[in-house]
Order: structure tokens, then sequence, then C-alpha cells
């Protein structure tokens, strides 16, 4: 059973307008105006309430992540199994590879409600540009970093992203970047960290060229971080019981689901591979049909080159009865994701093998092509 306590508000709690926008919803004006708010400002390596003035601290800090920052992401759309590594794992691997901005420990919980947003004075060596701003937390006892909230944007539509456009090289802009919601309560005596990086693998594909950022910081156009604050118009509710679901059917279970998750690093080739295999397991149903299902997901990039990003997806799936007389199915699909330099391009190869009582039934390859705009 997971710690907390369910939240209830007597009007919809405030989202940010690109929220609304987005989603075609009407907002009132008065609403989340006064929410309350924690700002934080980004120095040296350092996160503080206040501005910091010292001419003695650098005015700027360039950075650039190797290819293979964001293996401890997780999966994006994990089933939220506690016991899966769908989740994130501890971020300090991540962080590494990151540029870092920690807090002083808090003097009191904080009890964050909604999307925290961050204000960054960026520029690009390049035309391109990937940011990935994570907000984790450090825990006071084991100096663990765990993940709170995330937002990654594809700098080219800084501005726009119907109408994206490449970067000026040198030339710096101003970019505001909205984390996921969060609803959570951070102990006192814990760290902030905000930590930035160039590539997040494989969740994000890696932008065209490897493009080294500069954060600057101004006092006129301070970087920022804000957190939203859990307001005092809520009510906690621990009333819910079990949710109602009907009566399921008697499946027998003949092999119980898996999952693993690991990586290879050729240190040679410097080459690494994250590999997930999936087993949904195999069940028998009350006609006799026996249903199994495993799944390999393959990603591999090279360290300092974007170009190398290549994702194989590879599917197996079987339908039998006992005897094996009547029909005995096996599906067989391999996706296969890369990219091209000349011309620009997202390259997709499907193959698809159906067999019946180990006799192809059917079976079908092709591909796809894609343009890369400013990605």
């Amino acid at each position: 059973e997971r710690k907390g306590n369910w939240i209830h508000f007597n009007s919809l709690p405030f989202y940010p307008n690109e929220h609304f926008q987005r989603n075609h919803l009407l907002i009132d004006n008065n609403q989340g105006i006064n929410q309350k708010t924690i700002k934080y400002y980004l120095s040296f390596q350092s996160l503080t309430t206040e501005i910091i003035s010292n001419d003695a601290l650098p005015r700027k800090i360039s950075f650039l992540s190797p290819q293979e920052t964001g293996l401890a992401s997780g999966n994006l759309l994990g089933w939220g199994n506690i016991q899966s590594p769908d989740h994130s794992i501890d971020q300090r691997e991540d962080d590494g590879r990151s540029l870092c901005f920690d807090s002083l420990p808090l003097n009191e919980n904080y009890e964050l409600f909604g999307f925290p947003t961050v204000k960054l004075n960026l520029s690009s060596n390049t035309n391109y540009g990937l940011i990935c701003v994570r907000l984790c937390m450090i825990d006071e006892k084991i100096s663990s970093s765990i993940l709170i909230s995330r937002g990654i944007l594809n700098l080219t539509h800084c501005k726009s992203h119907e109408h994206p456009q490449l970067l000026n090289i040198d030339e710096i802009f101003n970019v505001e970047i909205i984390l996921s919601g969060i609803c959570v309560s951070i102990p006192a005596g814990s760290r902030l960290r905000l930590a930035l990086s160039t590539s997040y693998w494989p969740i994000v594909w890696p932008a065209p060229q490897l493009s080294t950022l500069t954060i600057y910081f101004n006092e006129l156009s301070s970087c920022t971080l804000t957190l939203p604050c859990l307001n005092e118009k809520y009510s906690t509710r621990n009333d819910f019981g079990h949710p109602e679901i009907c009566q399921g059917i008697p499946i027998k279970y003949l092999r119980a689901s898996s999952i693993n998750r690991f990586r290879i690093f050729d240190e040679i080739s410097e080459i690494i591979t994250l590999k997930i295999n999936e087993d949904c397991g195999s069940s028998e149903y009350p006609d006799g049909l026996i249903w199994d299902e495993t799944t390999e997901s393959i990603y591999t990039i090279k360290k300092n080159d974007p170009h190398s990003a290549r994702i194989e997806i590879n599917r197996y799936l079987k339908y039998y009865f006992q005897d094996r007389s009547s029909i005995k199915v096996d599906i067989k699909t391999k996706s296969i994701m890369f990219t091209k330099q000349s011309p620009s391009t997202y390259e997709v190869e499907h193959q698809l093998n159906i067999y019946n009582k180990d006799q192809i039934f059917f079976e079908k390859n092709w591909n796809l092509s894609f343009p890369r705009i400013n990605n």
C-alpha cells in the first residue's frame, strides 16, 4: 500500500495557460492567480531563494551531455506497478551526466501541487538543441536522487510547436519549460536538485547534431525555478473503498509474467545497449485456447554520436489449443527505427510473419521514410 492521502478540491485547480490552450478549455481569469509559489534562482551550481550577486562567480556555464543520458529514466508510459522497472531509478547516474543546481536543506515540508516551471537564458553552438529539465529530491539519509518531475523541449520549438525554427548560432534566447504535474510532499531536511541535460535517451530521440548549450545568469533576466504550492482550499479523503470490478472468467496461468531490464556497454566501440525483455506469460482460457506473448525491446546508441540511435522491437505471440490439432498460430513482428544523414530522414522498417501449424500463412515487409524537420 502506498503512503499518502487523497485530496479533494471544491473547484478546479489552476493549470498553466498552455494546458488550457492545448486542450481547448476555458480559463477563469480569477482562478489560480493567488496560488502560492516558491521561487528559486539559479546561480553557479546552486538553487537559492534570493538572487546572488557575486562578481567572482561565472556568469555563464556551457554543458553537453553524453548520448546515454536518460538511461535511469524508466519507461515513459509504464503500467504503474510498484515492482515494475518501468519506474525511474536513482537519478545520481543521470545527474552525473547533467548540469546540476542544488538547494540547501529545506527548513520545512514542501507541499507541492501543480506544474513546476523553469525559465532559462540559453544559447546553442549549432542550429539545433534539446533541453531536458529534471526536478529531483535528494534524500537526506542515503543521498539518493529521486525524480519528482521533468520537462523536455526541442529548442527549435521554443517559439512555436506549429512553426519550429532553426536556432541562430550563439544567440541568447529566453525559454520557459513547463514540467509534468506533481502532487507531492517533500520533507524538511531534503534538498532540491534541478538537473539540465542535452539528451534523454531512449525517451527522446537525439537532436541531429551534438549541440553544446550555454546558460547565462543575468540579474535583470534571472534563470528561475517556480514551484506551485498546495493551497488551503482542499480537504483530505480516505473513505474510498476498493474499486468495483466484474467477476473474471476462470483463467489458468501456465507461466507467470515477468520483466527484466539490463544494459551492455562495449568499452571499445562505446556503444550502449539497453534491453527490455517483457514476458506477458502464458494463459489458458475456458475454451482451451492458450495465449502466449513476449516482447523484446533493444535500444542502442553510441556515446557521442546522435546518428547512431537505433530502436528494435521484436514481438512474439502464440495462440493454440492444447492438442495443437485445430489451430496453432505463431505471429512474429519486428520493427526497426534509425536515421539517415543524407538526406536527413527517419527510417522505419517493419516485418510481419504469421504461421499456422508451422506453415507460412502470411508475411509482409515494408519500409517507411520521414523527413527530419528541425528535429
